[in-house]
């Protein structure tokens, strides 16, 4: 009777551990199922706000290679000048010449990114593929962003030293771009432009130099357009991938 007894509690005992088991098992399943589906979330909210950065990014990439498009059209529309030297249109002179001046800048919005990365939540985009793309994607645009500012800056000393010469008066150029500016108090009258400058001979020492500076110039920009190009097709691709993860 008492081992009767003894076997009924033993058995109760161990339904009551197995039980408990499963409860803590049922528990930890449910934890990890809601830390799993707030990762998830998280993730995609990520991801969204990724999509949308590029996108501001492809933005700027277009704008800058408009921008250094124009600018090999003046180039070539100059040297086309110094061999036809017939061809007299001072006012299309100017603004050639004047579409040449502008630095070409690219920083791309990194801002969600940057939050993933220095919050430690890299991982939180659990695709590695993905995860990988997205980094070289951003380390691309650092690269991009490092030669632009080079070439704009190798591009400015070049024609700094005819801007500022006899030659060109900085109130004649300015006024492509801000009439307004150019005609206020703050800018002071320099010698007026010399369009003779363009109808001289090839050969002539000063033509020579400016001549070799706007193909420079023209092959700098063209480098610029192609390397932003480059950049605009990975961020196409990127967001296609990204958007597609998100379905």
């Amino acid at each position: 009777m008492s081992e009767n007894k003894t076997g009924k509690y033993f058995k109760y005992a161990i339904g009551e551990i197995v039980l408990v088991v499963i409860g803590i098992l049922i528990a930890i399943s449910i934890n990890n199922w809601n830390s799993s589906r707030v990762n998830s979330d998280l993730e995609r909210f990520y991801i969204q706000g990724i999509i949308d950065d590029i996108e501001t990014d492809v933005i700027k990439l277009n704008t800058n290679i408009s921008l250094d498009s124009q600018k090999v059209a003046s180039g070539n529309y100059l040297l086309n000048h110094f061999k036809n030297p017939t061809l007299k249109n001072d006012s299309l002179i100017l603004f050639h010449f004047a579409n040449l001046l502008p630095a070409t800048y690219y920083q791309q919005n990194s801002i969600v990114f940057e939050d993933i990365k220095f919050s430690g939540r890299l991982n939180i985009i659990s695709n590695d593929t993905l995860r990988n793309n997205i980094q070289r994607y951003y380390n691309h645009g650092e690269q991009i962003t490092e030669v632009l500012e080079e070439n704009s800056n190798f591009t400015l000393e070049l024609f700094t030293s005819h801007i500022f010469s006899n030659e060109f008066d900085m109130n004649s150029i300015l006024n492509e771009y801000s009439s307004t500016y150019a005609n206020s108090e703050r800018m002071v009258e320099v010698n007026p432009f010399d369009s003779e400058l363009f109808y001289k001979s090839q050969n002539d020492p000063t033509n020579k130099e400016l001549i070799n500076r706007i193909s420079i110039n023209i092959l700098l920009s063209q480098l610029n357009v192609n390397r932003l190009k480059i950049g605009r097709d990975a961020a196409t691709e990127l967001t296609s991938e990204l958007k597609y993860y998100l379905k």
